[in-house]
């Protein structure tokens, strides 16, 4: 089955047009038969008359010149007549022995169909007339017809397929933006107005999704700002406290797991859609965000490609890199490996572990927003840092994959497009 619309459409005005040239010509023979064999009963009845009156001439030569000019030949002896003739010819040689009762007459079909009819004086042998075939001559202009309105269908076609297919391409090369809040494309002048009426809807989507976007940064700055604030007077005020140092150092340890909680919650929101792309290594960026755990004390073994480029914003996969590394460190167990590869198709950043891994039942769970593998949750985290990645990846064009490791262990592998440069 065709899928794509300019085949589709191809076939369906050829297939209309073949039927449409069948039933034309099926028509037009079964309306111009009995006048096509009127007609030629008639013309073949004034040239038997013409040959009569010529051969009537006391001179032979001249009368027998003069038929020749009018194609009309005269033997002494007639060809045998042939079963395998036209049905056409066939009716007009009934139709003309019913006009001539007193003449036999007979048809040849070789070298071509001709009538032979006994002349008027039996001295004067047998007047040959050829039957030209309407047959042949109706079949090649059908099929003349046809071709070439097949070449002008498929040029309508085109035309038109371009028209209708074109604009569909450009929204759907911006679908990846549009869902981001970026504006519609421009659609061409002859776009046709369904297609345009689809672009403004969209249009006006992409901008209420800008304007959520807006109002959801609005109220998480504000918020940032506001529990920020008496957070770090909490933490000022523990380290005024006298007392147990165990509880103090508990207290210090929560009050910071909130503050990343409230960074995973900004970072999820603000996930690069207001950054300008630009061209950068990945390669690089992966081994700063290698440099920055291993200050931390983390251990990372960097496997794959050393450098690969890529149009992206900078800032948002940097995020994402963290994001990967850190989970890894906080759920995994070492070894730790980063590896970077580049493929035909595209190029993946792999972060592995040899952890306890996640029950095979909540792999396809990983990734929603809020969802945590750790039911209890006990654990430190808010259930965005996977969410905030997908969605990185998205905006890049690519994707999450996350699963187990043979022997142990969890994979996350970021997808991104092919490689620029």
């Amino acid at each position: 089955m065709l899928r794509r619309l300019f085949p589709r459409l191809v076939l369906l005005l050829a297939g209309v047009l073949a039927v449409h040239t069948l039933v034309g010509v099926t028509l037009l023979l079964g309306a111009t038969h009995e006048l096509a064999v009127g007609h030629t009963v008639r013309s073949l009845e004034t040239k038997i008359s013409a040959a009569d009156v010529l051969l009537a001439q006391p001179d032979r030569a001249m009368a027998e010149q003069r038929l020749r000019q009018f194609g009309v030949e005269r033997r002494d002896q007639a060809p045998p007549a042939d079963a395998d003739i036209g049905a056409l010819q066939s009716e007009v040689a009934a139709e003309l022995a019913r006009r001539q009762p007193t003449r036999t007459l007979h048809l040849s079909a070789t070298p071509q169909p001709m009538l032979w009819i006994a002349a008027e004086r039996a001295p004067d042998g047998w007047i040959g007339i050829p039957v030209l075939s309407l047959r042949g001559a109706v079949r090649a202009s059908s099929a003349l017809a046809f071709l070439a309105s097949v070449l002008l269908v498929f040029g309508a076609a085109a035309w038109y397929a371009r028209t209708l297919v074109n604009p569909l391409r450009a929204l759907a090369a911006a679908a990846p933006g549009l869902v981001a809040g970026e504006p519609a494309p421009a659609l061409p002048r002859h776009a046709v107005s369904e297609i345009v009426e689809l672009g403004a809807a969209l249009d006006r989507a992409a901008a209420d999704t800008r304007a959520a976007a807006q109002e959801r940064q609005l109220m998480l700055a504000g918020l940032s700002h506001d529990m920020r604030t008496p957070l770090a007077r909490l933490v000022l005020a523990l380290e005024m406290l006298e007392g147990d140092a165990a509880m103090r150092a508990g207290m210090a340890a929560d009050l910071a797991e909130l503050d990343a909680i409230l960074s995973q919650f900004i970072a999820f929101v603000r996930d690069g859609r207001d950054e300008p792309g630009q061209n950068i290594d990945a390669g690089a960026l992966l081994d700063e965000a290698l440099a920055a755990q291993r200050r931390g004390g983390a251990h990372w073994q960097r496997l794959g490609n050393a450098s690969a480029m890529l149009y992206a914003k900078p800032l948002a996969l940097r995020r994402a890199l963290d994001n990967l590394l850190e989970n890894a460190q906080r759920h995994g167990v070492a070894p730790f490996e980063a590896e970077l590869r580049v493929l035909p198709s595209g190029m993946h950043i792999a972060v592995r572990d040899r952890g306890a891994g996640v029950p095979p039942d909540t792999l396809h769970e990983l990734g929603r927003p809020f969802y945590r593998a750790d039911a209890a949750r006990s654990g430190p985290g808010s259930g965005l840092g996977l969410a905030s990645v997908a969605r990185i990846a998205a905006w890049h064009g690519g994707s999450l994959e996350l699963s187990n490791r043979d022997g142990g262990g969890f994979v996350a592998e970021l997808r991104l497009v092919a490689a620029r440069g």
